[in-house]
């Protein structure tokens, strides 16, 4: 490395030392590497809780009891759609085959009429914010 070979920046003017911008391009390259995961980590459940009771507690349960309009959303992960205690099930998501998972989840929830025609599934999460702090929830939930 030498530090005292001597280039012009590329945004002009000033005249930045070589291993400046070989620094700075391994930087970004490792937060182009990096930038899919920063969502996972900056998922708040703490927030996401926040959200599951403002817009889906009203129809799903948060535990593992009967009468409420949707099914319990604790376990969700791994389980197949529309096997869930308590709730209606539409045609549409018994015979769809999805087994929930991140994916899948992420997916229905931001556009759950879009994405399943037919769904008795109402509320759509389109924020990818709000969706990473509901997912975040629901996790804690299993």
């Amino acid at each position: 490395m030498n530090l005292l070979v001597r280039r012009p920046s590329p945004l002009g003017g000033a005249v930045i030392p070589v291993v400046w911008g070989q620094r700075l391009r391994a930087g970004l390259l490792v937060a182009a590497v990096l930038a899919p995961f920063s969502a996972a980590w900056a998922a708040d459940p703490i927030e996401g809780k926040r959200l599951y009771e403002m817009r889906c507690l009203g129809c799903h349960g948060d535990d593992h009891r009967a009468g409420t309009i949707g099914p319990s959303l604790t376990g969700i992960f791994g389980r197949k759609a529309a096997s869930g205690e308590g709730g209606v099930h539409s045609r549409v998501l018994i015979e769809s085959g999805i087994r929930w998972d991140d994916a899948s989840l992420r997916k229905f929830l931001a556009a759950p009429m879009k994405e399943l025609p037919g769904t008795n599934m109402p509320v759509a999460v389109p924020n990818p914010q709000q969706l990473d702090d509901l997912l975040a929830y629901l996790h804690v939930l299993q």
